[in-house]
């Protein structure tokens, strides 16, 4: 019995804590510059957001000269950040966005009543991506590189 007091709360907060960890951030617009975002955060998301859009371009590729592209374009203004990103993380995005489109395996589902040829996960793999674990690494070091060369550049106190 006193077993049983000790192990069914102590099941109870483990229960609790695990299902805390699973938790995603709460939707907000992207635009809301508050002092709960910092620029590490904005420049991850500027970051991830050009990627997806680089990845949904290779992956749908010349297809109707990317007409959805255009279609997006005459409605989305995609990204509220103006500040452009340097050759480099432009190239590393243009690679990583490559790899994602190449790598793709072929679809594995079969449907009677429509053929998937030429078709794939394009959408899914992108968003996938997008909030990979392994981007998170990526941007993260790109960022300490970042600060390190605007404060070699600019100084200590550059902000």
């Amino acid at each position: 019995m006193k077993k049983a007091k000790i192990f069914i709360p102590t099941l109870l907060f483990l229960f609790i804590l695990s299902c805390s960890a699973n938790e995603r951030p709460q939707f907000h617009y992207r635009s809301d510059r508050t002092k709960k975002y910092n620029d590490q955060y904005f420049y991850s998301k500027r970051f991830r957001d050009n990627i997806f859009y680089k990845c949904l371009q290779y992956g749908y590729g010349d297809s109707l000269n990317f007409k959805i592209g255009k279609l997006m374009a005459e409605k989305d203004l995609f990204s509220p950040y103006d500040e452009p990103f340097m050759a480099r993380e432009e190239s590393i995005q243009d690679s990583l966005a490559k790899r994602v489109i190449s790598n793709m395996p072929i679809p594995y589902i079969h449907l009677e009543d429509e053929t998937i040829e030429g078709k794939n996960f394009i959408i899914s793999s992108c968003l996938s991506y997008y909030e990979s674990n392994e981007l998170n690494i990526i941007v993260k070091k790109l960022y300490k590189q970042k600060v390190k060369e605007d404060k070699k550049l600019w100084g200590k106190d550059y902000k």
